[in-house]
């Protein structure tokens, strides 16, 4: 027997650390970071040939370090940093502009102090970008590419007060650390970039490697398309969202309902204050179910997986099991009311909610228990057997016992017991094909039938709720 369990949901406006576009937007700020990286790093290695570089050639540079900065912040999706150390990091970029472009008389002396003991600013980030790389590129694979970002922001700050400096002593050196620092830079948002997931595309569940903090999360969004749109994390602890300041935890089961706006957007997540994220974009065309945020979500997303499994995207008018009581659970519904009633019951009690399956299932067994001449008498009157038509939230509220039914929905064996006795023809292959697809989930009954129904095997025509 499976189920699923009452999703939480999140209804969020759109926010992300810019929106754009779906294609041309993300692919330019790419090329403009490494551009501005290549700059930047150009300087520091030519440097120890080039004559004194005057005021221009300097606030260039530092422009350049910070706008390359900046599109760390917006592309990387994390750093192996506490959130607190980044407003630093941007000051810190701050102020070697200020030195430059400062022509107060009153602070030339502060200034030309600065500049003084800028290299010794420098070689402390130089330092810390060298450790982050180095832990990239040696030890730690998993967090490679949250480690890159990090080394290429400090590695920014470091050249920015690079660019700066005029130290009296050890400038030979200076200059060998900015150049090493440069091939560290280059190599380091090269490999970043280039080994970067593919952003998801609209209509297909997307599965993505979310690093935070000390740790790698699997995260599978189901079926992003705009509006609600289900999220499943395999950690515990974590909080979901949209933006970082209105995240909420997903349910026992990882899920949790998150309304995602047309276009790109961005998904956050949080373990104890430490954020990551990814981005997606949900296209223009068509929108998600809306019984993915209602108490049948989880077993509607897996039903959206399995038609992603069969066919590669989730077309905009793909419905729920929810939806629709289908002509099979009709009669088997039937059947029991008529077993019932051969065996002397007079009296049953009905529980349903507010889903289109179970108001025509409730109405189905209604009209069956009529039909035998049997009454429905509400929960708890007397102690006539009890059918459940409801999603699994509603079993929660019935004691299950002897005198239970529950609707043909909420007695499926799960597909590896299914398939282990023979009853489906073709599970062991879906069992298969969604273990490797989607590896943090478990496979459904209900993710089989959708990829049965994709491919055209599985057809059952609707009963309307009444």
């Amino acid at each position: 027997m499976t189920g699923s369990a009452a999703v939480p949901a999140l209804a969020v406006g759109e926010h992300g650390h810019l929106d754009v576009g779906f294609s041309i937007g993300p692919l330019g700020l790419r090329v403009a970071l490494l551009v501005a990286v290549l700059a930047v790093a150009g300087f520091a290695m030519m440097r120890g040939f080039l004559a004194e570089p005057d005021r221009r050639t300097t606030i260039a540079v530092v422009t350049a370090a910070i706008g390359a900065a900046a599109l760390e912040l917006l592309l990387s999706g994390g750093f192996a940093l506490p959130d607190q150390v980044v407003p630093l990091l941007l000051a810190a970029l701050a102020v070697p502009l200020y030195l430059v472009l400062s022509r107060d008389p009153a602070r030339a002396a502060l200034v030309a102090r600065g500049r003084r003991f800028a290299h010794w600013v420098f070689w402390l980030f130089a330092i810390l970008a060298a450790v982050r790389f180095g832990q990239a590129w040696l030890g730690e694979t998993e967090q490679a590419t949250t480690l890159l970002h990090t080394g290429v922001l400090l590695g920014l700050v470091a050249v920015a007060w690079f660019a700066v400096a005029r130290p009296r002593a050890g400038v030979m050196v200076s200059r060998v650390g900015a150049s090493l620092l440069a091939i560290g830079l280059v190599a380091g948002v090269g490999q970043a970039v280039v080994s970067r997931q593919a952003d998801p595309a609209p209509g297909v569940a997307a599965t993505v490697g979310v690093e935070v903090g000390n740790r790698r999360v699997n995260v599978v969004l189901v079926p992003n398309l705009p509006g609600w749109n289900l999220v499943h994390v395999d950690g515990a602890g974590l909080k979901i969202g949209t933006a970082p300041e209105t995240l909420a935890q997903p349910d026992s089961a990882g899920w949790l309902a998150v309304r995602l706006p047309t276009g790109r957007s961005e998904v956050w997540l949080d373990d104890h204050g430490v954020a990551g994220s990814f981005f997606t974009d949900t296209g223009t065309a068509g929108s998600a179910p809306s019984s993915l945020a209602g108490p049948d979500g989880q077993e509607c997303a897996n039903a959206l997986l399995g038609r992603t499994l069969a066919s590669g995207s989730v077309t905009s008018n793909a419905s729920c099991p929810s939806d629709t009581l289908t002509t099979a659970d009709a009669r088997r519904l039937t059947a029991t009311i008529d077993r019932l009633a051969t065996n002397g019951t007079t009296s049953l009690t009905v529980v349903a909610d507010k889903s289109p399956r179970s108001r025509a299932a409730a109405a189905t067994v209604r009209g069956a228990a009529t039909a035998q001449g049997m009454t429905i008498v509400a929960p708890g009157q007397t102690a006539a057997p009890v059918v459940v038509v409801s999603g699994w939230p509603g079993t929660s509220t019935v004691a299950t016992n002897s005198r239970t039914y529950l609707a043909p929905w909420l007695t499926e064996l799960r597909p590896t017991q299914a398939a282990a006795a023979g009853q489906e023809d073709g599970i062991a292959q879906y069992v298969t094909a969604f273990r490797a697809a989607y590896p943090s989930l478990q496979p459904s009954m209900a993710g089989f039938r959708g990829w049965l129904a994709e491919q055209g095997l599985f057809t059952s025509p609707g009963i309307g709720a009444t």
